[in-house]
């Protein structure tokens, strides 16, 4: 609580009470109203309730100034509390806009009219109000730009200012965490720095051509990083205008959604096997069907042939096709997930010869194929179409890595895979 007195020896002719403002406010308003012209004011200051209502007891106050914020109920009720006490008190709300008129009529009100001097006090008082209340507003004007920088500095999205011509005046530390350039190396220079060269020419006309419209840029952008990565962002670039209205500068906000761009391309991919699939089951299953048709018919006229007979050979081998294809049909059921594995003991060397004769045509005439088998390896429980595509891709696999040709060993043997070997 302060009791500021006016110049000793003047006679004091409006005493006023500030109730709930700042003691940095309190001091600015206290120097209009007491500015050594006649001594006419007393400015008394009042953080709270339990400060104002001892004041009002102890001097009479012509003028009750109370500091209000939209929504404090807190001001409203020390206000109800005090006219309580002063019941005929002229009250003023100091807020960030204040009437004019009906604080002038209020000021006049709790001013005593004598030698003519009203006038200068109610002009006075209006000036210091009005003083303290601009004051009010610019401080909530920088408190909110503080509010703002703090928010772009903080946010995970990046933020780049520019002048209209492209210029980078500002960029937040989010810009400098995706991109690996420092606010120092960017400043000055202009964002072709981050161009990819994944985006044509009439793409960026366009980009300019809509910002110095007026209008909001919306896009997606693949850029470079300094290091020479690529990442995708979302980009919207907003124009911002001046006091006359004329395009000053641009404010880019980008979001980057590589790792959300990665994972659309992964389920897109999902979905397209997920369709082959489908398809591939469905087009076994149909040639299946008529695989039976044939087996049958190559069946009936086997035994229909007499040992010997020259045709005999010719059955034996669709048959054989027949069987051959079948195989493939699982192997086609199996990708497309529609049928279970058909777990048997295997020999892994009679799979190998098998397929031998396929893999040459498989892997091409530059690359030597060598099939080593082991002995005594015992025998395996797994399926013996899946056996075979993993040793086809395990071969495919070797020629796409050996593009200018070489040598491909495949070996069967018995192996022990104990803790040292598994620490490899």
């Amino acid at each position: 609580m302060e009791n500021v007195q006016s110049t000793p020896g003047v006679r004091t002719r409006l005493n006023v009470l500030l109730v709930g403002s700042s003691e940095k406010n309190y001091a600015r308003l206290y120097n209009v109203l007491t500015r050594p012209i006649d001594g006419q004011f007393r400015l008394d200051h009042a953080r709270n309730l339990e400060e104002a209502l001892p004041l009002l007891k102890r001097s009479h106050h012509d003028l009750l100034l109370c500091d209000y914020e939209a929504g404090d109920y807190t001001a409203l009720q020390i206000v109800h509390e005090l006219r309580k006490a002063v019941p005929q008190l002229p009250v003023i709300f100091l807020s960030d806009h204040v009437n004019r008129a009906s604080l002038q009529e209020s000021v006049e009100k709790s001013i005593e009219k004598k030698d003519g001097k009203e006038n200068l006090s109610s002009q006075k008082i209006l000036n210091a109000v009005n003083a303290y209340c601009n004051e009010r507003q610019l401080q909530k004007a920088e408190d909110m730009l503080r509010k703002l920088g703090r928010a772009v500095e903080q946010s995970a999205d990046m933020v780049i200012i520019t002048d209209r011509a492209g210029i980078i005046e500002y960029v937040n530390p989010a810009f400098e965490a995706v991109t690996g350039y420092t606010q120092g190396e960017v400043l000055g220079l202009t964002p072709r720095i981050l161009k990819s060269g994944q985006h044509s020419t009439e793409f960026y006309q366009q980009m300019w051509q809509t910002i110095l419209t007026g209008q909001v840029f919306h896009g997606v952008l693949a850029n470079r990083k300094k290091n020479g990565e690529t990442f995708v962002i979302e980009k919207t670039i907003t124009p911002l205008r001046d006091s006359d209205g004329q395009i000053s500068h641009l404010i880019s906000n980008d979001r980057d959604i590589t790792d959300r761009r990665r994972l659309e391309t992964q389920l897109q991919m999902t979905h397209k096997m997920d369709a082959i699939g489908r398809l591939a089951g469905g087009v076994a299953h149909d040639f299946n069907n008529l695989l039976m048709v044939i087996s049958a018919y190559a069946e009936l006229m086997q035994d229909s042939l007499a040992t010997g007979h020259p045709l005999l050979r010719n059955v034996q081998e669709i048959m054989k096709a027949s069987k051959r294809a079948a195989d493939l049909t699982r192997q086609l059921l199996a990708f497309g997930r529609k049928q279970m594995q058909a777990l048997q003991l295997l020999d892994l060397n009679q799979v190998l010869k098998d397929i031998s004769k396929m893999l040459p045509r498989l892997i091409g005439e530059d690359i030597q194929l060598t099939i080593v088998h082991g002995r005594n390896i015992g025998c395996v429980r797994a399926d013996p179409m899946q056996v075979e595509q993993i040793v086809m891709n395990l071969a495919a696999n070797a020629r796409d890595a050996m593009p200018d040709g070489g040598k491909l060993t495949i070996e069967t043997a018995s192996i022990v895979l104990d803790e040292s070997y598994v620490q490899k």
